[in-house]
């Protein structure tokens, strides 16, 4: 289902010596099924927003709309909505304290008063893709790797049948392997549930990998919304911000500089394709 953002802003403190206008003027449209990427240096407001998509923070000032519905009607049901839109916080092992993996993950399923049928299959699903091995199943989630916490943690999200899937620096602190594996993991979650994924990352490599549209957050804005190809190209304008382009961006930029025809690439096989076209012209 879609999310709508509406001139929506956010003020933390309003009226004290401490006041910060973390969110300013954000209209965002999300749409069904996308999967995007969220960047910006520390600070530039994307934890606050994206706790603004499932009602964990309100907006100071303007409208946010799920599936045509205005979430701040006291009609609407913000239970209903986290259950719809799951959010992982960075470091999500900090969400884990139930003392087995079953039993944390089919907690949220739980919550929602499922049969318990459906709680059981809906969690053993969920373990299955996060490829959480069945030897795990009844250990305690506190016993286990940092990239397994991590996969514990989003099956308990999954476990409720998100449509939007929020995860926040998921890979935070795990190695090349690990990171790999769960991001790779979630792509295909997304491709087989078809849900919405927005993905909060400082990996330009990673986002560059995944997903189909990035939007860039500086100073409680959005500067640039689009592809990670048409975001990348403004690679001074993103240092300028904190922020770099992918490694292989500077490379083909650098190879341009010194004659080679090639295109702009944000991932090593974009780079290996215009490479290759450009070889054999020569």
């Amino acid at each position: 289902m879609s999310i709508v953002l509406d001139h929506v802003n956010y003020t933390y403190s309003a009226g004290t010596a401490y006041e910060k206008h973390a969110l300013k003027d954000i209209n965002l449209v999300i749409p069904d099924g996308q999967f995007i990427g969220l960047i910006g240096h520390t600070g530039s407001g994307k934890s606050t927003l994206i706790q603004h998509l499932n009602g964990l923070i309100k907006a100071t000032s303007g409208a946010i709309y799920y599936d045509g519905h205005d979430i701040y009607d006291d009609d609407f049901s913000m239970k209903e909505l986290r259950t719809k839109v799951g959010l992982v916080f960075q470091y999500p092992e900090h969400q884990l304290f139930e003392t087995t993996v079953v039993k944390d993950v089919e907690f949220g399923p739980k919550n929602m008063k499922l049969p318990q049928l459906e709680v059981q299959m809906r969690t053993f699903e969920a373990i299955k893709m996060v490829g959480i091995s069945e030897e795990l199943y009844d250990a305690s989630p506190f016993e286990l790797s940092g990239g397994q916490k991590r996969r514990v943690a989003i099956a308990g999200v999954l476990a409720m049948k998100p449509e939007v899937l929020i995860l926040d620096e998921p890979t935070a602190g795990l190695d090349p392997m690990g990171r790999d594996e769960i991001l790779d993991r979630i792509a295909e979650i997304q491709k087989e549930r078809k849900i919405t994924v927005i993905l909060v990352s400082h990996s330009m490599e990673d986002v560059a990998k995944y997903v189909d549209r990035l939007i860039v957050m500086d100073h409680g804005s959005v500067q640039f919304d689009g592809t990670p190809k048409e975001v990348f190209a403004h690679y001074k304008e993103l240092e300028s911000m904190g922020l770099a382009a992918p490694q292989v961006t500077y490379i083909m930029q650098s190879l341009r500089a010194q004659g080679a025809n090639v295109e702009d690439a944000t991932t090593v096989e974009e780079a290996k394709e215009e490479i290759l076209k450009a070889w054999k012209k020569i």
